[in-house]
């Protein structure tokens, strides 16, 4: 007796999990030989002739496998077509999301069911499908972003699993790391377009509930962490959004103005009336009545932020130096003092949105700022005289002294840092921030005079600002580890210490952008040194080389930065060798001290595991333009080997 095929309104699905079983049990029943003949009839292709398109594929070698399979990705590519065309009614989308329910089960079919709930993300998915996708990670896993928001939006839990580990890579991210160091930084199109970035603004897309859980995560990771990398999240997710038109996210975060204004004038690299007048009108409408505090501090601790309210300050202080005494735009000190007082608060004012604002150092305003001001002008008046012109914000550098050019001494008697001074320095960041600023612009006039003045401040301020034990000095002189760690740093420190190597950082590249003046200067003064009878490299007081040595020895930054500061002196002294100059005098002396204080380095300076491969390279870089016209003491593998261990083999 021949079985006919069942009808379709008869057939079973025998595929997922009951499928199998209903095979199993058809199997057990009966021969097996018998039970898949059987079968094989009653599952056939339902078409006219079925049987004689069998006989003929089946004579040419075709399988029944390999025809079904011919036949499944026809219908199937024939079904994506369609789910991928214009948009279903809702009616016509479940009543096909019914359909191609089982293939979820199936993984060669799952991109069915899947594609089309992607389609049109804006309609719910049903929640027994929605729980057998939570339930199910690899079809999680299969999901469209847009479908996985539509889960994170009834899972907060499951949104912060994926969300979380793309803040802590944003954070980590040793790019982004890098351009937030650089003071004068001129890198936000770079910033906001990096792919760390691109990867949390696209999983929130326009979801308001998403923006704010991920803005719910950026504070609590900061209080565990006090990374300011989040502070620079939250400014840019926020003009993510207004880039992207996305207007109900924008019109409902409170912080939207102030981070589009400071936005505005982080990317002009100033802070003119206008930013001033727009940030001012912020505060005015948001007025103090619960106010986000902690959402505005935040905004605050990004380090452009900072160093653009830093430059502020310094502006200010400029214009008041030629008649200190009687400006009226001391006054004007007070909105940026508060706006950077806010942003080094920012973990107190996110604990508790109701703390008050610190305030800061009175010592500063009427100290600090007194015996900048002396520094500034005495700069303002040798740059009358030298011609030479620092970096305006957000402009390019102007005329330079020229290499072969002198430079007028400067008269720096009397203008010493006091040990009051230096007390603030060690306490106070925004004081030190100031002066971060004010140095990055005398090495672009290359003004030695004003570095070798304020530089050693910073060496005896190191211990403090790094909240460390001050009862040895210098910090790790002489030690008999290898290249150990960097100091533990407490997390109230972290700022600070942020700001260190950001200094050191952008110190290194204005060096490099001042060209060999600087640097020539710089290694006479050590040659000088070098002469002395029983002078060792590690002896230098160079104030610009003990500031590097002992930051390298607790900061992997300043390690990385020495190096790139003795590349830069190699730089300089084969120049020098080539075009046969005499701008360095003691080239003999040069070339000790670049191979000597590598070798120390290589052997004692701090070394961070998560930064080696960028240290590496940096070694690489300074073997690589070592000067070869001395060969004892060139770097590389077989004359160094503290340095080698560093070097590529």
């Amino acid at each position: 007796m021949s079985m006919e095929p069942p009808s379709s309104a008869e057939r079973q699905y025998l595929i997922g999990n009951a499928g199998k079983e209903s095979i199993k049990r058809l199997m057990s029943a009966k021969l097996p030989q018998q039970a898949a003949k059987e079968f094989s009839k009653q599952n056939s292709l339902d078409i006219p002739a079925a049987d004689t398109v069998y006989e003929l594929l089946g004579s040419l070698g075709h399988t029944r496998c390999s025809i079904h399979s011919a036949v499944l990705d026809s219908v199937v590519a024939t079904a994506l077509k369609q789910i991928q065309g214009a948009p279903l009614p809702a009616d016509r989308h479940f009543a096909l999301l019914e359909q191609l329910r089982p293939c979820l089960w199936i993984p060669r079919l799952r991109h069915l069911p899947l594609t089309l709930l992607a389609r049109q993300p804006q309609l719910l998915i049903p929640s027994d499908i929605r729980d057998t996708i939570l339930r199910t990670p690899d079809l999680y896993g299969a999901c469209d972003l847009a479908v996985k928001r539509q889960l994170w939006l009834s899972d907060a839990m499951l949104f912060k699993a994926h969300m979380m580990p793309l803040i802590k890579q944003y954070v980590a991210n040793p790019e982004l790391v890098e351009m937030s160091r650089e003071m004068f930084s001129e890198n936000a199109k770079a910033r906001r377009k990096h792919p760390a970035l691109a990867a949390i603004a696209n999983s929130i897309d326009s979801e308001l509930q998403l923006y704010m859980q991920t803005l719910g995560m950026a504070r609590e990771l900061f209080l565990d962490t006090f990374d300011i990398a989040l502070g620079t999240l939250r400014l840019d997710l926020a003009m993510v959004m207004h880039e992207q038109n996305f207007a109900e996210v924008v019109n409902n975060d409170v912080c939207y103005t102030l981070a589009w204004s400071l936005d505005a004038c982080i990317n002009k690299q100033t802070m003119d009336d206008t930013g001033v007048s727009d940030l001012q009108r912020f505060f005015d409408d948001v007025g103090t009545e619960n106010a986000p505090y902690g959402d505005i501090a935040l905004i605050m601790s990004s380090p452009y932020v900072r160093h653009l309210l830093a430059r502020h300050i310094l502006s200010i202080l400029e214009e008041i130096a030629p008649n200190a005494e009687y400006s009226a735009r001391q006054a004007n000190l007070k909105q940026p003092k508060i706006m950077l007082a806010m942003g080094l608060s920012a973990h107190t004012l996110i604990l508790d949105n109701d703390a008050a604002i610190p305030r800061t150092d009175n010592r500063v305003t009427r100290t600090f700022f007194p015996d900048i001001l002396r520094s500034i002008k005495a700069a303002q008046a040798h740059d009358r005289l030298s011609g030479a012109s620092s970096m305006p914000s957000g402009g390019s550098r102007n005329k330079r002294l020229r290499l072969d050019q002198e430079s007028p001494a400067m008269a720096v008697n009397g203008m010493e840092p006091t040990s009051v001074d230096l007390d603030i320095l060690a306490s106070s960041e925004l004081a030190r921030q100031v002066l971060y600023g004010f140095l990055l612009k005398r090495v672009d006039c290359v003004d030695l005079d004003m570095l070798n003045l304020w530089l050693p401040a910073l060496t005896q301020a190191l211990p403090r600002l790094l909240e460390l034990a001050t009862d040895e000095e210098p910090l790790r002189a002489d030690s008999s580890l290898a290249n150990p760690e960097p100091m533990s740093i407490p997390m109230s420190a972290m700022i600070s210490a942020f700001e260190l190597d950001a200094f050191l950082q952008s110190l290194m590249a204005h060096i490099k952008s001042a060209g060999f003046a600087l640097t020539a200067a710089i290694l006479n003064s050590v040659g000088q040194e070098l002469d002395q009878d029983g002078c060792k490299v590690n002896m230098i007081q160079v104030p610009l080389i003990r500031l590097l040595e002992q930051a390298g020895q607790l900061r992997h930054c300043g390690h990385e930065q020495l190096i790139v500061f003795l590349t830069e002196c190699a730089h300089a002294l084969t120049a020098e060798y080539s075009s046969g100059s005499s701008l360095i005098k003691k080239k003999e002396n040069t070339v000790f001290f670049i191979f000597s204080i590598a070798e120390h380095a290589a052997a004692h300076f701090a070394v961070d595991p998560a930064g080696l491969a960028s240290l590496k390279a940096r070694y690489e870089r300074l073997a690589a333009v070592s000067p070869r016209q001395s060969f004892n003491y060139r770097i590389c593998k077989a004359n160094c080997p503290n340095v080698a261990k560093f070097l590529v083999a």
